[in-house]
């Protein structure tokens, strides 16, 4: 029998991820919910990502003592209450209105590491100064190299002035994937067509949330575009500075240059892996960019092995793309990382109720992953390893 999803204004009634989805799902325009839900092409990466959590198969362990269950755990260097951070993604202002700093401030309260993306619409030092009054709060900064390297560099500085610990460089998103919904969306260049305009006119507490207080600008490049600069002229920046050249030597020089935790995001070869550790990559992150990329590439999770396998032990593993439960956080533990990155899952909760929805997000994840614990009969993460699989 189907489950009928909660999806009405409060967030404390959800009880899954999935609820928090159905809310998003009534509350975004058209537009705007396709940007957070699609993929690439056919989507068929997308779907491999949550059919390999499912197709995991658990034996557990009974007659064991789980009255006392220990979650923390280190992931990129910072201390985490639940082995989980959220990822950085760009452009959440789209969502809610300064949808930033609503999940800096959740993560900040539940005690997990949060990466601002350098395409987020709030800047370094407003996520600082957001989350200063938890001051040992996590904040990361998720870097492009852009060709003009002067840009990077102010980057790092602001990011080092902020208090920001980790870096983490995103190296599988220098060419745009090739995402089919957004040419149906919009005419000409990010402009939405009229279906899209008289969707996004029936949503009137998007509009008052999102529309009406000014459309969000990519704040962290004010000093480069301008604070003028309107969506367009900022994705035409973007897009000119992309440097489609990135190889090795350029993790080395940004190495070189930044003295805190530095993780590696997308990769997802084993070879790729080694390198990346040898060019002094502290962390890695096994992804596919949500499915948002390449359509065809494996899941994160099927090639995990493979990269812990490459790693070994050389560096921390963490895994983005698919997470909606806590037990797809232990099922990466189990098959090799550290912890996970969230994406979606978070952004369904800032999506549907701002800051009280992304701190509810991560309070269902934290309860899945403490509960999953129990029921594996662990009473630490790292029990999670000795479980059997079926």
């Amino acid at each position: 029998m189907k489950r009928k999803l909660y999806n009405g204004r409060d967030p404390a009634r959800a009880v899954a991820i999935a609820d928090l989805r159905a809310m998003a799902h009534r509350r975004l325009p058209h537009f705007a919910l396709e940007y957070l839900e699609s993929g690439a092409e056919d989507e068929l990466t997308s779907r491999r990502n949550r059919d390999a959590f499912d197709a995991i198969e658990w034996i557990p362990r009974t007659l064991r003592d789980v009255s006392k269950r220990a979650m923390t755990t280190v992931l990129g260097g910072s201390h985490s209450s639940v082995p989980m951070a959220i990822g950085p993604t760009g452009f959440n202002g789209m969502l809610w209105h300064d949808a930033d700093l609503a999940l800096a401030r959740a993560a900040a309260r539940l005690g997990v590491p949060f990466c601002l993306a350098t395409l987020a619409n709030a800047s370094i030092e407003r996520i600082a100064t957001a989350t200063r009054e938890w001051p040992d709060s996590s904040r990361w900064l998720q870097l492009y190299l852009f060709r003009d390297r002067h840009c990077t560099l102010e980057l790092l500085q602001r990011a080092r002035s902020a208090g920001f610990s980790t870096v983490v460089l995103t190296t599988d998103a220098v060419v745009y994937g090739n995402r089919n919904w957004e040419a149906r969306n919009y005419r000409g260049f990010k402009r939405p067509d009229w279906r899209n305009v008289l969707n996004t006119a029936s949503h009137w507490h998007w509009l008052k949330n999102v529309y009406l207080p000014g459309l969000p600008r990519f704040e962290n490049l004010d000093s480069f575009i301008g604070k003028r600069a309107n969506a367009l002229k900022a994705a035409e920046w973007i897009e000119q500075q992309m440097d489609t050249a990135l190889n090795w030597k350029d993790l080395e020089w940004l190495r070189e240059r930044w003295d805190g935790t530095l993780i590696v995001k997308g990769i997802m070869a084993g070879d790729d892996a080694r390198q990346a550790v040898r060019c002094g990559a502290d962390s890695i992150v096994v992804s596919n960019h949500g499915g948002r990329q390449l359509d065809g590439a494996a899941s994160s999770l099927s090639a995990l092995a493979t990269v812990s396998e490459a790693v070994a032990g050389k560096a921390e593993i963490l895994l983005d793309s698919g997470i909606r439960r806590g037990m797809d956080v232990l099922k990466a533990r189990r098959l090799g990382a550290q912890g996970g990155l969230l994406a979606r899952a978070t952004l369904y909760g800032v999506a549907a109720a701002g800051e009280t929805g992304a701190l509810r997000a991560l309070e269902i994840l934290r309860g899945e992953v403490d509960n999953g614990l129990a029921q594996l009969g662990c009473a630490s993460l790292d029990d999670v390893a000795h479980v059997s699989l079926a």
